[in-house]
């Protein structure tokens, strides 16, 4: 019983640190508690419920019916530090040389799985699962509209991402070759979740001087809330090569996702009173419109894809001691296959519902798009498991991350600094059927700096955000399982 409440205790305590982080690109990294504490490198042994993921073939070397659950409680810590002029000498509105942190967030993420052995087909392990396969939650203010622009409640939150992919999991492995061989085979139901928010600078058409300087921009915030719904699958090989050495080979397709949903649109047009006195411009005119400060808000429907990369992956495990295993692994992601968002819209509200027809009325209908251009990116990662005593499991592991993200689309919404290294530990506790464990790692990402303003589509936005980033942060998983 003291055993038992040391461990209830180490895991409250635990739940107050600071947790998990996230891969290259937006993918999860808080999956499976030992496969953490060896810092991913978990595919040529995969012999736990998170098996699911990193080799479905995995589930063929567990013996025993098997429940477990993971929690990952975790935030986020980023600061930037805008550098966003135009022509390099004139003001934008964001904040440039300030040093500006990401909206501080505790979240948690709970994940779990059953495994079962039927007598079907010989005997097959069949397991469901819920996973977190990416996920990615930032939010930021880094912008104020520039003097010459109304309101003065501009929102909070311009940049905002908060984007979850689940997959519902139903998994089959069976061996063969009197088990020397394990095959498995996870199919998915997926569920993406999104509130996506922008702020987009765009090009006022009205003639001058209602476009001069400073206001040539129109600033735009729109905020993007909707769900869909895919399919996936991931299939897995897993080889005893010898007593001691395995060798396993992953693989995850592609899936898109149709997302729809609602969107609001909000101008923030010019406060020019100078130019409402001095020119006559009359109430519901346009001229009027484009200088009374007006904030024009416009909703819709929308649509958009995403686009889940493939990846491949693989690993090699070796037996030191009856003790001590240790295992390297790769994973090469199709991070080109992600394209960002182009959003559609339809049945607008809002903005012919006044007397007079704009001339601007493409400002107001024209799709935002959030272009991406990545390139596809590997993973390194190595790890050992030391049975220190028979209810003890200590584990470590090391990993090496290359980034797929580009200057020239880099925005606060995928946030993604550069290659990273990662250092982990973890421990497990074994009491009767019983498993307790914890994992711990420690990301380092590289300062960045973004330089030059890009417009990679030619559709007049900027898409990128030039300035100055930096982030080191932390994770903790945690996760309990029972064996019958």
């Amino acid at each position: 019983m003291g055993f038992l409440r040391y461990s209830v205790f180490l895991f409250l305590l635990l739940i107050l640190l600071l947790p998990n982080v996230y891969g290259s690109g937006f993918t999860f990294d808080g999956l499976g508690v030992k496969a953490r504490g060896m810092g991913g490198a978990f595919r040529a042994i995969a012999d736990d419920w998170s098996a699911a993921y990193y080799n479905p073939a995995g589930y063929n070397r567990i013996k025993d019916n098997y429940l477990a659950a993971n929690l990952a409680i975790f935030h986020d810590r980023y600061w930037a530090k805008p550098n966003v002029y135009w022509n390099d000498i004139y003001e934008t509105g964001f904040y440039n040389g300030q040093d500006v942190a990401n909206n501080h967030e505790i979240l948690n993420i709970p994940q779990g799985g059953i495994v079962f052995r039927l007598p079907v087909w010989g005997e097959t392990v069949f397991g469901l699962s819920g996973l977190q396969l990416f996920d990615e939650n930032h939010r930021w203010r880094l912008y104020n509209n520039l003097p010459g622009y109304g309101p003065a409640d501009y929102p909070g939150t311009q940049f905002y991402n908060n984007l979850d992919v689940v997959a519902f999991q139903a998994t089959a492995a069976r061996g063969y070759m009197n088990d020397k061989l394990s095959i498995g085979v996870g199919l998915q139901l997926l569920r993406a979740d999104m509130t996506y928010s922008d702020l987009a600078l765009r090009q006022n058409g009205m003639p001058s001087p209602l476009s001069d300087r400073p206001y040539d921009k129109i600033p735009e915030v729109y905020y993007n809330n909707g769900n869909g719904w895919g399919f996936g699958y991931r299939a897995g090989l897993l080889y005893d090569i010898s007593e001691k050495l395995s060798a396993a080979l992953v693989y995850a397709g592609k899936s898109s996702i149709k997302i729809d949903g609602s969107s609001t649109m909000d101008f923030y047009l010019g406060d020019n009173q100078y130019l409402i006195e001095n020119r006559n411009y009359f109430p519901n005119t346009q001229e009027y419109l484009f200088a009374s400060g007006s904030v024009v808000r416009i909703t819709a429907d929308f649509k958009t894809t995403l686009d889940v990369p493939a990846s491949v992956s693989g690993g090699l495990a070796y037996k030191l001691t009856g003790k001590l295993i240790v295992d390297a692994d790769f994973e090469y992601t199709f991070w080109s296959q992600f394209k960002g968002f182009e959003f559609d819209y339809e049945n607008y509200r809002g903005l012919k519902d006044t007397s007079f027809h704009y001339a601007n009325d493409t400002l107001f209908t024209q799709n935002p798009s959030v272009p991406i251009d990545w390139d596809n990116a590997a993973r390194f990662m190595i790890g050992a498991e030391y049975k220190a005593l028979s209810f003890i499991d200590l584990r470590t592991g090391f990993g090496y991350d290359q980034s797929p993200v580009k200057a020239e689309t880099f925005i606060p919404q995928f946030i993604d600094l550069g290659n990273k290294y990662s250092y982990s530990f973890g421990l497990g506790f074994t009491v009767g059927f019983w498993n307790m464990d914890m994992a711990m790692t420690y990301t380092h990402h590289p300062d960045l700096t973004v330089s030059g303003i890009s417009d990679v589509n030619g559709d007049g936005i900027m898409d990128n955000l030039p300035g100055d980033y930096r982030a080191n942060y932390y994770q903790t998983v945690l996760g309990i399982s029972y064996r019958f």
